[in-house]
This record gives C-alpha cells, sequence and structure tokens, in this order.
C-alpha cells in the first residue's frame, strides 16, 4: 500500500504540517526559523521506490495543543524490496541544557509514534530507523557535569528527607521522582539512547557546518 503525499513543485514553497511526496531523485530543502540552520535532504530513488517529507508533522487528528514535534520526517520506501528507511531528525543551535535535551527527547518520541502513524500500513516491511538531531554544538561535558550535579542532589535530598515529617517527606518524595526521572532521561541521552514505552532506541548527533554564513548539513536519504 502506497502513502499519499502532495507533489514537491518548483515554485511553491513547502507548508509545514504538510505531507510530500517525491517520485524521482531531489534535493529538498528545509531551514529552521528561529536560527537559519539549513538542512539539505538529498532523496535518492530508485526504481519501485519513493519519498516522503514533512516538516513538523503530525497526523491530523492529533491536537494542536500541546502536540509536539520534530522538524524532520523523511521515509524512502522501496515496493520492491518490501523495506524502507525513516528518519525523524530536530535541528538545535545547541544541545546541552537540561531544558534542551528534555524538550528535545520529547519531540523525538512524540514524532516517532506520528511516523508509526503513517508506516503502520508499511507493518509487513523491514525498516532501517533513524532518530536524532542536527545541532552546530553537541556540549557532552556540560550534559555529564549536569548528571553529576543531579546526581548529587538527589543523594543529599534522600538523605534530608528522613528526618522530615510524613506529609512534607511524601511531598518532597515525589518531587525528587521527578528529579530522578529527568536524571534517567539526560543520562540515557549522554549514552545516545531514549526510552519510551519500556523500549529504548538509538539516537544519532549530525552536526553541521558553517558554509556562506549558515551553518548547514547534507542528509543523504536513501534506501
Amino acid at each position: 500500500m502506497k502513502i499519499k503525499g502532495d507533489k514537491v513543485k518548483d515554485n511553491k514553497p513547502l507548508l509545514s504540517g504538510r505531507l510530500y511526496r517525491l517520485d524521482e531523485s531531489r534535493t529538498v530543502i528545509f531551514e529552521e526559523r528561529e536560527t537559519g540552520d539549513v538542512v539539505n535532504i538529498i532523496f535518492t530513488i530508485g526504481n519501485h521506490q519513493y519519498g516522503i517529507y514533512g516538516n513538523e508533522y503530525k497526523p491530523p487528528f492529533i491536537d494542536d495543543k500541546g502536540g509536539k514535534k520534530a522538524d524532520i520526517l523523511v521515509l524512502v520506501v522501496d515496493d520492491k524490496r518490501r523495506s524502507f528507511c525513516s528518519w525523524v531528525l530536530d535541528v538545535k543551535k545547541s544541545v546541552g541544557g537540561e531544558d534542551v535535551i528534555c524538550h528535545l527527547v520529547e519531540q523525538l518520541i512524540q514524532s516517532v509514534k506520528h511516523k508509526r502513524a503513517i508506516t503502520t500500513y508499511l507493518e509487513e516491511y523491514e525498516e532501517e530507523q533513524h532518530i536524532g538531531y542536527i545541532t552546530r554544538d553537541l556540549q557532552r561535558d556540560r550534559i555529564q557535569e549536569t548528571i553529576c550535579k543531579k546526581r548529587e542532589y538527589l543523594d543529599k535530598e534522600k538523605a534530608n528527607i528522613k528526618g522530615m515529617p510524613a506529609l512534607i517527606g511524601m511531598e518532597a518524595h515525589l518531587s525528587l521522582l521527578k528529579e530522578e526521572a529527568k536524571l534517567r532521561l539526560i543520562s540515557a541521552f549522554q549514552n545516545d539512547c531514549i526510552e519510551t514505552g519500556g523500549r529504548t532506541y538509538k539516537i544519532e548527533g549530525y552536526i553541521s557546518r558553517e558554509q556562506n554564513g549558515k551553518f548547514v548539513y547534507d542528509l543523504e536519504a536513501a534506501c
């Protein structure tokens, strides 16, 4: 069963929230609105293949309020070999801060679900999956420092809870559970993983490079 999408036309901009279908090789350009960072998505489409592209896509049956989505969704489907490759990617200026990582992981998890809503009709096809982010600056040392500080904080607060009255101690314990969840998320991210629904997925980090005053990454989309 083939996935439908709008046709990419040279004289028309690609709209966010829409799916586009490509039946021949071409390059689709994504530009991040806030930073101007560019991703050139180089589709290589062979015989019996087609591509799907979406920018900030989510299925129309998902409420706009609170519906997180990643910047880029790409599929290249091979009907003859009954296989497809997928990319769910978000573009960030830098990746290192706690809030950025938590938001990024939530975007990726939600967009993997959005992708599944599309590819459920390809359930008999074999998938090569890519989940990740494109950034100018991946700050590994900053992430590790956050992990160490959060572990120290949790150890200290757990010791303090033992001497608190029961009600206050319960409230403090619930707060610590949230911080422990953040620690697990950030630690998994540092190990290039995200966890959701009892499953662990590998994530990939791509580093953009400056070209003519803009930061650019070339993504090869082929199957």
